[in-house]
Formats: C-alpha cells, structure tokens, sequence
C-alpha cells in the first residue's frame, strides 16, 4: 500500500463514511492487519474501546475507530493516526476492498491464459483475465476488466457487466445476464436447467425444455456450489445488492427483490415471490408458488408454505411470527410434565369415582 493516513483519508473520505483525522497524519501505513496482531507500518480496525487500547498499545500506525470510541490527546498518540468513522463495518469493507483485497493477478499466468477458448465472435476487452482453460461461446458480451478464472465456461449469448469476478469451475448458462460489480464464487451454475416434468399413464417423465434465462443485478455475490436455475420461459431473476452465502438453491422463474441476505442451506422452490431486504437464515426452504414481502426474516431453518404479507421475524417449521414461536417452545418443553399431570390427575379421578 505504502500510503500516508492523511493520503488514505483524502481518497476516501466521500466514500467510505470517514469523518476526522486525528494524530500523526504522516504516519506511513504499508497493509490491514487484525488489530490483535498488528504493529507499526499496520491500519487496523477498532469497532469497541478494549480493541482501541490494543491497537494502541501495539504502536500501529493508523486505527479506524468509531465515533464513540474515547480517544486520547493527539500528543499522547506516539505516531499513531486515528480516523474517526460513521459506520466502522463500512469502513472496514470499503476500505479493505480498495487496499487489501486479493489480486487476481498474481496466478503468474499472463492475462489471457493460451488454452482459453475464446469464439472470434467475442471481444475481449482490455484489463480482462481469462484463467486457465476458460471457454467462452459464441455471441457472449464481456463488459470491462471482468476477471474469469481457471475453467469458468460462459455460454453462448450471455452478457457479462462490467468489473464481474466468476471464480473457477462456475459455469454461466446461454443467454443469462450478470450486472456489474458481480462476484461469482468456485464451482456454481447460474442459468442451469429448471427441474420441469410431466408424467404420462404409467409415471414416465418427460421433460419440459426451460427456455428462459437468469438476469442478475448489480453487486451480487453469488456463493460457491450455488445453483439458480434458468426460468421455464421468461426470467429467475436476482435483484442489486443481494448477497449469498455458499451452497444455495433458487429454482426456476423465482423473482426475489434487492438486497437480500441469502445463508447457507437456502432452498427456494420455482415461481415463488421475494420481497426486498428479505434475510433467511441457515438451512430456510420456501415452497413454490408463495410470495414473501419486503422486509422479513426467516430463522431456525424456517419452512414457507404459505404466503408471508406482513413484515417481520418467522421462525420453525412451518414458520409462525417470532412471537407464536418463541410461546409455542416454550409450550413444548412443558409437555412432559404436563403429560405427567394429566397422568396424576386421571389416575386420582379414577380414585374418586371408587369412593
């Protein structure tokens, strides 16, 4: 990095909810460390006072604090700068994507790797890595400095946005479309086949071909073995700003709103309709066919089987609002002892009826 706190502060301080430079504003900073660990030459990120003081104690040479932080006098800092932050989990993100992200680059292959498959048809722009092994089909549109790692294959027609990230193995079916900012995570299939069947007589299946597609947003992190399937005619579409967790399945023509926080284990069956700001938790599966409004959160690997039109906290399975649920456990922890006094209370009426 090798920056200064006051140069790490002018560049970003629009952006990144930075508020005041306090301290050694020379202080030469080389790379982001954990604050446990770190030393002079480190900036670190401080989000309580007990995190400060070690910081601080560790001679550091920039800290990020938040604004209830209590900082000492500038002349008691020996050389160390603090930056005052607005939202210190912004901060930490923002800034560690400017300065200590992983480079791509450094595989050691040249930018375009030689047993790329590329189709003339494509337009490889500059600032593009294409790794090892990569194929790339006809009729594909790659925006601006898009990074495709080893054995990424991208379908026929697809678009890629600007500055998209698709890590090794994944595959990007024909004619999806991925926005920009977008992180693919290894080993996940965007625009795969719908699971679409009907039975004749005697139970056979026939397949129904899914001729639709995946459009996905802007600064969408797709995790690793994640499946999203392409729509029966139309679009499975994912909105900007969601973000998924590894292992995931989002079946065809689903539809789900903007920043959505999607965990582990999530299943979503085909046609169902997400809302915005939408959160579920591990292990969450939702039926086909349901809708889910703005706003709500699925927990303890939460089941939908039915619509869900008023925001707030569900849990279990099938879910109940937070509040049913918690009273309900509650409920059920009881029902041994209850069992136990409906056990007494039959054998003492049994008692009675012989006097």
């Amino acid at each position: 990095m090798n920056k200064t706190a006051a140069e790490i502060f002018q560049e970003r301080e629009d952006q990144d909810a930075l508020l005041q430079l306090l301290g050694n504003q020379a202080a030469q900073v080389q790379k982001i460390a954990p604050y446990e660990l770190a030393k002079n030459g480190d900036m670190v990120f401080a989000p309580n006072q007990k995190a400060f003081d070690t910081a601080l104690a560790n001679g550091v040479s920039l800290i990020i604090v938040p604004q209830k932080i209590n900082c000492p006098e500038a002349h008691t800092l020996n050389g160390t700068a603090i930056i005052r932050s607005s939202n210190i989990g912004l901060s930490h993100a923002r800034l560690k994507q400017k300065y200590g992200d992983h480079d791509n680059r450094q595989s050691g292959w040249e930018a375009i790797h030689p047993s790329a498959i590329v189709h003339p048809s494509v337009a490889i722009p500059e600032g593009t890595i294409l790794g090892p092994n990569v194929v790339i089909e006809k009729g594909v549109h790659l925006g601006t400095a898009c990074e495709l790692m080893a054995n990424v294959v991208i379908e026929h027609d697809a678009i890629l946005g600007n500055n998209t990230k698709v890590h090794p193995g994944s595959i990007i079916g024909w004619d999806c479309l991925i926005g920009d900012d977008c992180l693919i995570l290894s080993n996940s299939v965007i625009g795969g086949e719908g699971f679409g069947y009907a039975q004749d007589e005697n139970f056979n299946h026939h397949r129904i071909p899914q001729t639709g597609n995946v459009v996905i947003g802007n600064r969408v992190t797709i995790g690793a073995l994640n499946t999203i399937d392409r729509g029966t005619y139309g679009a499975t579409t994912i909105g900007d700003g969601c973000i998924f967790d590894n292992r995931c399945h989002v079946a065809h023509n689903v539809q789900m709103g903007e920043n959505c926080i999607i965990l582990s284990g999530f299943l979503c069956a085909g046609s169902t309709i997400i809302g915005n700001r939408v959160v579920a938790s591990g292990g969450a599966m939702i039926k086909d066919h349901v809708e889910i409004c703005d706003d709500t959160y699925l927990v303890h690997r939460a089941g939908v089987i039915k619509n869900i039109t008023e925001a707030g906290m569900y849990a279990g399975s099938p879910v109940l609002p937070m509040k049913d649920y918690v009273k309900s456990n509650a409920i059920y922890a009881q029902l041994g002892a209850l069992r136990q006094q409906v056990q007494d209370l039959s054998k003492a009426l049994k008692e009675l009826k012989k006097d």
